[in-house]
């Protein structure tokens, strides 16, 4: 077994080994077992001749108990004085952790006492305004999170961050400003002052879509606009999750070419705009997790192969599971990111494929025209159309994620690859417009106007047009009673089609 091949199965088993006792309930005995059984296997595969494999299974029991012991660690926070509290009115020194969330009518607050690994999540009034670093007093009932919904682990959403407690609009008075690390207070800083630029220069609700299209800001969103974005499919567009960096990512790239720019430049130029798009936003953990799996997909187009993502894919999991293991069970960002990135690495093939062959049935003449494009392809590299190249990337990962989005959220979005196909063409454009405006909006707001403009005409006909789709009948449908059984079998025939196709699809197109 080569190397590489050794390496990616002992990432692939840690992974496994948090993901094995993230769903059930593993105790400590267990997983020593589990090491215990792997050590064996380990020292018998060493000592016999020819059984190399059962070694490396060993090793992987190994590490992929290692795994469940990580997850087990780090899932326990230290006991909290403040849990002997909880129901009472308590008079707290916190410093503010994370970027304040505003919404209409609150502000959400991630708060830390000092020496505490705990976080409380306090709800508190729009005004007065605070920032990242903020020490502030806060007088209140504390509580325990709640869960709101059946559907929907509330608790563990935001135990994974470790929020333990909450606090709603308890008296708030500001002790101390600016404490904590200076590289996100200045991310931060750049970032309000980037989205306040964006609010001078364009129109509502213009500029709410825009500060969620770079930023990943959709508190200011009105309401029949999330609602459209959710019956539409469209809502990855403004998430900064993976699955929409990747596809933007990958469309950027094909337009970059599209306009003659060669593929080495178009491939630094993309993982520019994606780096820069992560100092935008303050470069939250969720956004770093996003933009690494759209370098990776974008590095799978460049090596054209797709074993040799393989193991990085693999070894980004397991960094970003390192630092915190509880993403991989409840957050449904970090889940969605990881599968599109999966199939715009592995599926995309397998989708142009079928598509060139349903194109060839529908339109046999496609097939002479092929001929006369293959000879001409043995002196130029061939140049495939923009918009295939969307199409084809919005398909393989929404094909990667939709078990997982029925399986969570309980629709089904009909409407959804002709919405995709009809917005996703101009985001690139609209990113880089917007970009501009708010980058000379920092500068001068009368010379952001031309851009300004530009980015006005995109974002309205993207609104318009997802409006129009969203008030088509039977756009979005409603599917309750999914198991896990159907979510598994979903990711079943996924995985089948994948093996299927092993021999025959080695390689990533490159463009």
């Amino acid at each position: 077994m080569a190397k590489s091949q050794i390496f990616f199965w002992l990432l692939v088993s840690f992974i496994f080994g948090i993901a094995a006792v993230s769903f059930l309930p593993f105790s400590i005995p267990v997983v020593w077992a589990v090491f215990s059984l792997g050590g064996t296997l380990a020292c018998f595969g060493s000592l016999r001749d020819g059984r190399a494999r059962l070694g490396v299974a060993g090793v992987c029991a190994m590490v992929g108990a290692a795994g469940m012991l990580w997850f087990l660690r780090e899932s326990r926070l230290p006991p909290s004085p403040l849990a002997a509290a909880v129901g009472k009115e308590v008079s707290i020194e916190a410093r503010i952790t994370d970027e304040p969330v505003t919404g209409r009518k609150s502000q959400r607050l991630v708060v830390r006492r000092e020496g505490e690994r705990a976080k409380i999540l306090a709800v508190t009034r729009p005004f007065p305004e605070y920032r990242y670093g903020d020490v502030v007093r806060l007088r209140g009932r504390i509580e325990r999170p709640e869960n709101f919904s059946e559907d929907f682990d509330y608790v563990s959403y935001l135990a994974k961050d470790d929020i333990v407690f909450s606090m709603a609009f308890p008296e708030t008075e500001i002790i101390a400003r600016d404490r904590g690390s200076p590289v996100y207070t200045f991310l931060f800083g750049l970032k309000r002052a980037f989205a306040e630029g964006l609010e001078r220069s364009l129109p509502e609700p213009h500029s709410a879509f825009m500060s969620g299209l770079l930023l990943g800001e959709r508190s200011a969103f009105p309401d029949a606009l999330t609602e459209s974005l959710r019956v539409t499919g469209t809502s990855h567009i403004v998430a900064l999750s993976g699955y929409n960096i990747g596809i933007v990512a990958s469309a950027l790239m094909s337009a970059l070419m599209f306009f003659f720019i060669p593929f080495a430049w178009a491939f630094w130029l993309a993982t520019a705009g994606i780096v820069a798009c992560t100092m935008l936003t303050g470069a939250a953990a969720s956004v770093v997790r996003a933009s690494v799996m759209g370098i990776l997909v974008l590095i799978a187009r460049r090596e054209g192969r797709r074993y040799r993502v393989r193991n990085a894919l693999a070894f980004a999991a397991v960094i970003m599971l390192i630092a915190n293991p509880k993403i991989l069970r409840f957050d449904v960002g970090f889940q969605l990111s990881f599968l599109a990135t999966l199939g715009l690495v592995y599926l995309a093939p397998l989708v142009e494929q079928a598509y060139e062959r349903a194109k060839l049935r529908m339109f046999p003449v496609v097939r002479d025209v092929g001929l006369i494009r293959d000879s001409w392809n043995r002196k130029r590299r061939r140049k495939r159309p923009f918009l295939r190249e969307v199409f084809l990337a919005t398909m393989s990962a929404q094909l990667a994620v939709l078990p997982l989005i029925v399986y969570q959220f309980g629709t089904l979005s009909v409407i959804s690859p002709i919405a995709n196909l009809a917005v996703i063409p101009l985001i690139p454009a609209t990113m880089g417009f917007g970009f501009f405006t708010g980058g000379v909006a920092l500068a001068s707001d009368f010379l952001a106007r031309v851009p300004a403009a530009v980015s006005s005409i995109l974002l309205g006909y993207e609104l318009g047009a997802i409006e129009f789709f969203s008030q088509l009948p039977l756009a979005s449908l409603e599917v309750r009673g999914f198991g896990i059984g159907v979510f598994m079998g979903g990711y079943g025939l996924l995985g089948w089609w994948l093996w299927k196709r092993r021999e025959t699809n080695t390689q990533i197109p490159r463009q």
